[in-house]
């Protein structure tokens, strides 16, 4: 026999013998407590016929075993509808809880019983019954993802916006699981997204945490706040920052979320990605960040010293994937960076080169954080100017760029060199495939 159901509790002191007691009213609770035994066994093998049996007999229908569970919580939790009509037209206490405080709705909520459900509801079962942790089996449902009792309890008006002990909407449970489907059900039934729980998070921080990219992007159209502050002042960027989450922070940064809201600790995303090594969204942090800058004619007084020309950005993200001549001038670009950073930029011409084009003391260092060692300068270098090249307008030449900006920080003999280089490169190319030269790999 199962160890659920080998101990039997007495629900009533009036069951309990007493010295009092005739050897009648023993002998009839004796008979009471082996069929509640015997009851409790058949619901739990599904054994219709025996339960139909038993229920003929003296028994007390809400007795329960040594978890607290009635015989309602197993039949609800078995799914079986014709045991569970039995019980109930015998009059069972519907809303009988066991030591978690769960009842039968609960039960048949996670076990994605669709009928028993029904049955339940149909007989006015508390929706809004909770457990000890404050779960509604709408709670329960969201969280073993039961789609289809999920929609019933939706329809039948459970409410999508009850938190339980944490402070947890079921759509937070269903944000942090990536349980779309359900959660498209509980925005359509009007859940909100706007609530925080116990720890201030709602439903875009915990899809944040559980790197759930589709779902991140859902709550972004649906129009959730990119900015909204937990109690450590931690934005959901600053969640997936932290855990090197790149997908999702490339989302939160196409959305517009703020980079420069400081959690807590006084940390930036940029800082907090820094730290944990996560060198593509400290790439995409910067980039992200460089767009915002103006362009030469808006810079006005507000140059750094030494920085004759800075170039034009834009604000969207370049692309060089769908166009396969700007796929290959980038590509010859990349050639060109990464000789002019492993071959010719000593240690911290870098930074002056960094400075000159705006980028911050902290994006350097978030730079620098990276690949330490004697000859990590090259690698800080190379990076560097590929960000650089993100920002840049289609209508910019970033080789002439690249010169004048190679003038401006005192490195004019390199600067001619490139030219040279350069010049010659384009022009053993029109010598080999009689094509023009390259407008955007040559100086003038």
């Amino acid at each position: 026999m199962s160890n659920s159901i080998q101990y039997i509790s007495c629900p009533s002191r009036s069951i309990c013998a007493s010295p009092s007691s005739t050897p009648e009213e023993l002998e009839r609770r004796a008979i009471i407590q082996r069929n509640d035994l015997l009851l409790h066994e058949a619901v739990i093998k599904n054994d219709t016929d025996g339960v139909r049996k038993i229920l003929k007999e003296p028994v007390d229908i809400n007795s329960r075993n040594n978890y607290g569970r009635a015989p309602i919580h197993w039949a609800s939790a078995r799914g079986n509808i014709d045991i569970m009509d039995m019980l109930l037209n015998a009059h069972c206490d519907i809303e009988a809880r066991d030591k978690e405080n769960k009842s039968a709705l609960h039960e048949a909520c996670q076990g994605g019983h669709v009928e028993v459900t029904q049955m339940l509801l149909a007989r006015e079962a508390a929706m809004e019954a909770r457990d000890n942790q404050e779960n509604t089996p709408l709670h329960v449902a969201v969280q073993h993802q039961q789609n289809q009792i999920v929609q019933i309890l939706l329809d039948n008006g459970a409410d999508p916006d009850s938190e339980n002990q944490k402070g947890n909407t079921p759509v937070h449970i269903a944000a942090s699981l990536g349980s779309k489907g359900i959660l498209n059900s509980l925005l359509q039934h009007g859940a909100s997204l706007a609530v925080q729980n116990q720890s201030g998070n709602t439903a875009l921080h915990m899809a944040c945490q559980a790197n759930e990219a589709e779902t991140v992007e859902i709550l972004i159209n649906k129009g959730a706040n990119l900015n909204c502050l937990n109690k450590r002042l931690q934005t959901p960027i600053h969640i997936a920052a932290e855990m090197g989450h790149t997908e999702i922070c490339k989302l939160l940064l196409a959305a517009g979320a703020d980079i420069e809201q400081r959690e807590q600790g006084g940390r930036t995303p940029l800082y907090i990605a820094a730290r944990g090594s996560f060198t593509a969204i400290v790439d995409m942090i910067i980039k992200t960040a460089r767009l915002d800058y103006p362009g030469t004619e808006e810079n006005g007084d507000n140059k750094k010293e030494g920085s004759g020309l800075k170039p034009k950005l834009s604000r969207r993200w370049r692309s060089t994937s769908k166009d396969e001549g700007r796929a290959k001038e980038y590509e010859r670009l990349k050639e060109i960076l990464y000789k002019l950073a492993y071959k010719h930029l000593g240690h911290g011409e870098w930074k002056r080169l960094a400075h000159h084009w705006a980028f911050t003391d902290d994006q350097i260092k978030a730079i620098e954080h990276q690949y330490n060692g004697p000859s990590s300068y090259k690698e800080h270098g190379f990076r560097m100017m590929l960000i650089w090249t993100h920002g840049l307008s289609a209508d910019v030449n970033p080789i002439k760029e690249l010169y004048e900006s190679l003038v401006a920080i005192g490195k004019k003999p390199l600067a001619d060199t490139l030219r040279r280089k350069i010049d010659q490169e384009n022009e053993a190319r029109r010598s080999g495939n009689n094509k023009q030269k390259c407008s955007k790999c040559s100086i003038c």
